[in-house]
C-alpha cells in the first residue's frame, strides 16, 4: 500500500513540476484515453492480412494520425490512405482493426522516468471498423489531418496514389496506464470524457 501511494504521489509531484502537462489522474480511463489519443500524431495500425505469405495473420503498420486540431479533440481518428498501401488491401477484404497509441510519444513517460513498456506510461488501443468519412464532415477531417500533418496535403493532390481520408467508428477502447491490468471504456464514455 505505501509502494502504491509513493508511487502516486511521485507522478502528481511530476506532472506538477512539468507545468500541468501531464494526464489526466489515473482512475480516469476515459480521459486519459482522449489526452492520449489527442497527443498522439501516429499510432500502430493493425489489420488482418490479405498478403498471401502471411494471409489471415495479423499485420500491422504505423500511420500517421489525428483526432482533430491541436486543442480540438473529438476522439474520432483520421486517417489518409491509399489503395496501393498493403493495410489498405487488407481493409477492403475486413474493415476492422485496432489501433495502438501510447503516451510514450508525449515525451511525458521519459520526463518521469518511466519505460515505454511501464504500465504507467498509457498504452490506449482502439478497436473498430474504418468507415468513409461523411462528405459534410471532409473539411473538419481535412483540417484534423493537414493541420497535425502537413505534408499530407500534398500527398493527398497526388493522383498516381489516390489518398483518400478515412476513419475510425470506435466499438471499444481499452486502457493500460496503471499496475494490476487495464480498463474497458464504453465508446460512450470516452467521447463524453472532458480534456
Amino acid at each position: 500500500m505505501n509502494l502504491l501511494f509513493l508511487t502516486l504521489l511521485a507522478a502528481v509531484v511530476s506532472a506538477v513540476t512539468a507545468g500541468g502537462t501531464g494526464p489526466p489522474p489515473h482512475g480516469d480511463f476515459a480521459a486519459t484515453a482522449r489526452f492520449v489519443v489527442h497527443n498522439n500524431d501516429w499510432g500502430s495500425l493493425a489489420t488482418i492480412s490479405t498478403y498471401p505469405p502471411i494471409k489471415g495473420k495479423p499485420f500491422v503498420d504505423a500511420f500517421s494520425v489525428s483526432d482533430g486540431p491541436v486543442g480540438n479533440s473529438t476522439g474520432v481518428p483520421y486517417f489518409l490512405f491509399s489503395p496501393l498501401e498493403r493495410t489498405t488491401q487488407d481493409l477492403q477484404a475486413n474493415p476492422y482493426v485496432t489501433l495502438l497509441v501510447s503516451e510514450v510519444q508525449s515525451g511525458y513517460c521519459a520526463s518521469v522516468k518511466w519505460d515505454p513498456e511501464d504500465p504507467r506510461c498509457a498504452k490506449i488501443h482502439l478497436s473498430g471498423k474504418i468507415v468513409t468519412v461523411p462528405e459534410d464532415e471532409m473539411d473538419f477531417a481535412k483540417n484534423s489531418l493537414f493541420s497535425r500533418h502537413p505534408i499530407m496535403a500534398e500527398w493527398y493532390n497526388m493522383p498516381d496514389h489516390q489518398f483518400y481520408i478515412a476513419k475510425m467508428a470506435i466499438d471499444e477502447v481499452f486502457v493500460l496506464d496503471f499496475f494490476g491490468g487495464g480498463h474497458s471504456v464504453s465508446p460512450q464514455d470516452y467521447f463524453k470524457a472532458n480534456l
